[in-house]
């Protein structure tokens, strides 16, 4: 799956990452970075911004200021929440809001087949089909069969508290669409089926097969924050909630650039749109404004 995202911003920004990767050694970043002192203290400061990157705590405020703007903007009732990694930094936006899943939870139990089975080839075909429909076209019949399959609700609570997903919690009278969850928690999930730990090479490699073949009219989200040419994991989830007065919940939790050396692992969660054409635009716009501030880390 690849997707053209608008990367202007990232580029125009210098930080140390590049700079070593581009052979320049850490001794001439560092006199480089000294030499402007000689002009004030404060163009140092803002040259040592742009060499060395911005402290994580700046870059919550950023995202957060930016995000709040932006909703704000919208004339709407969407309320969101944000949870992006890359390699150190971690950054939330809203982090402690709970968001029912929707159709996300349907990588945990992607992940709960896996290691139910313990390895690809020992998943019969008939419940790889399954997982292929729930993945890939977000079957929710498939869905119903294998988390039945698995235990149901007492299964999936299971789950939860072996992943460590301290924040999420399972619908009461066991419908899986319903459990309710924070960003964070997703980013465990989306990182425990799409990079090795709890499932092996082959078990992960199957999982970014699924992920990155989600047919076209669900391939929208965090992919819109997607570099040209680089690879898309995700699954999105949405759905009208009459928890919510007959608003929707509007989610998408993916990884962009996987396959490469500087992933970013993200999840957009929404609730309260008036419904998915309303909402859709709203996750995508949120999820370029992360990744935009993420990558002045």
């Amino acid at each position: 799956m690849i997707r053209t995202g608008n990367d202007e911003r990232r580029h125009s920004r210098i930080n140390r990452r590049n700079l070593l990767r581009f052979g320049v050694p850490a001794a001439a970043v560092a006199v480089g970075a000294g030499a402007f002192a000689t002009v004030t203290a404060n163009a140092a400061e803002t040259a040592l911004d742009g060499v060395f990157g911005r402290s994580a705590d700046e870059l919550q405020d950023e995202l957060a200021a930016r995000i709040e703007d932006y909703l704000a903007s919208t004339g709407t009732l969407v309320e969101a929440s944000v949870a992006v990694e890359r390699g150190d930094t971690h950054l939330e936006y809203n982090g402690d809001q709970l968001h029912i899943t929707a159709s996300i939870v349907k990588m945990e139990i992607l992940a709960m087949v896996q290691e139910h089975w313990g390895s690809v080839d020992a998943v019969p075909d008939d419940q790889r089909e399954l997982m292929r429909l729930m993945i890939t076209e977000s079957h929710n019949d498939s869905t119903t069969e294998l988390f039945d399959f698995l235990g149901g609700k007492e299964a999936l609570d299971a789950a939860h508290e072996r992943y460590g997903l301290a924040n999420t919690v399972s619908d009461p009278d066991g419908r899986w669409g319903l459990a309710e969850t924070i960003a964070a928690d997703q980013l465990i999930i989306a990182d425990l089926n799409l990079f090795e730990g709890v499932l092996d090479a082959e078990q992960v490699d199957y999982g970014r097969e699924l992920m990155g073949s989600v047919i076209d009219s669900q391939d929208w989200g965090v992919s819109a924050a997607a570099a040209e040419g680089e690879s898309v994991w995700l699954k999105n989830g949405w759905d009208v909630e009459s928890q919510l007065g007959g608003l929707w919940v509007v989610n998408s939790v993916g990884v962009l650039g996987g396959d490469g050396d500087d992933p970013i692992k993200m999840a957009v969660l929404t609730s309260k749109a008036v419904d998915d054409t309303e909402g859709v635009p709203i996750v995508e716009e949120i999820a370029r404004i992360t990744r935009a501030v993420i990558d002045e880390a």
